[in-house]
């Protein structure tokens, strides 16, 4: 029997530094397991930052977690990642993270910690119609002609009304399915940081040749605490030019309440 990666594991952190001070510096480990291609989903070292941000903080949730990534990240390989506190505030606290590899800057987050939004709704998203989960079928691990270790512990699935059509309103090309984990991990901020960078590009509606789409910026925004079961995901690109593009991801819940939301900057790369 295959044994599923664990995501705790995988974004697993080892500090000798006190939390109460404004700098710390972390260790741990990014594999194999979380990737598309040879390169750690962009995803998945935006969780390790945001876990290190949440250990030293003390916060619920990155509210917002803007990552810029220099340079691929190295699976099977160690990493150190630097936290900084900014400012403490009453509500919100600043802080930075970068996230090294063999001697050089990988990524660097700049994010607002704190705690989920109030429940009270002033105004809402209502979810997409997106294909029951048993219509669906699953993300294929090849169509990008990449390997994809991500979907060995991720089960994404798409809607097939969605793969081949353009998005509403002037939207631009949309993806829509569903994401959990395969060993039915909790859906916390840091598996939703995960599952933003999870679904396809959209831009393959238009250019099935598109390979690898690396991220150059993504800011993510967690908007409540989310229920157990399915998460419901939404890509859309309406934004294609100069060999680059703009992309948006939203995630509801198994309640329909929309509880995160991501816009990245990417390159576009053909097979």
């Amino acid at each position: 029997m295959t044994t599923i990666p664990n995501f705790d594991d995988a974004i697993a952190l080892s500090s000798d530094d006190s939390s109460d001070g404004d700098e710390m510096v972390w260790h741990g480990h990014l594999t194999h397991d979380w990737s598309i291609g040879p390169v750690p989903n962009g995803g998945y070292s935006g969780a390790v930052l945001a876990n290190a941000l949440q250990q030293h903080t003390g916060a619920a949730v990155a509210s917002s977690l803007t990552t810029h990534y220099y340079r691929p990240t190295l699976p099977d390989a160690p990493f150190t990642v630097r936290t900084e506190i900014m400012k403490r505030g009453r509500t919100v606290t600043h802080a930075d993270a970068v996230l090294e590899q063999d001697g050089k800057v990988r990524c660097r987050s700049v994010a607002l910690m704190g705690s989920y939004p109030a429940p009270d709704m002033i105004l809402s998203t209502p979810p997409p119609e997106v294909a029951p989960v048993d219509d669906c079928p699953a993300r294929d691990p090849k169509s990008q002609g990449l390997n994809m270790s991500l979907l060995d512990t991720l089960d994404v699935r798409l809607d097939p009304a969605t793969e081949a059509t353009d998005g509403p309103d002037g939207e631009g090309e949309r993806v829509a399915g569903w994401v959990k984990f395969r060993d039915d991990r909790p859906n916390d901020s840091l598996a939703l940081t995960l599952f933003v960078d999870s679904f396809p590009p959209a831009v393959l509606v238009t250019l099935p040749g598109t390979g690898w789409v690396p991220t150059l910026e993504m800011t993510t925004h967690i908007r409540a605490e989310a229920a157990p079961g399915w998460i419901r995901g939404e890509v859309t690109s309406a934004n294609v030019r100069g060999g680059t593009l703009i992309e948006n991801v939203r995630l509801w819940d198994s309640t329909d309440t929309l509880v995160a939301e991501a816009r990245q900057l990417a390159l576009l790369l053909t097979k």
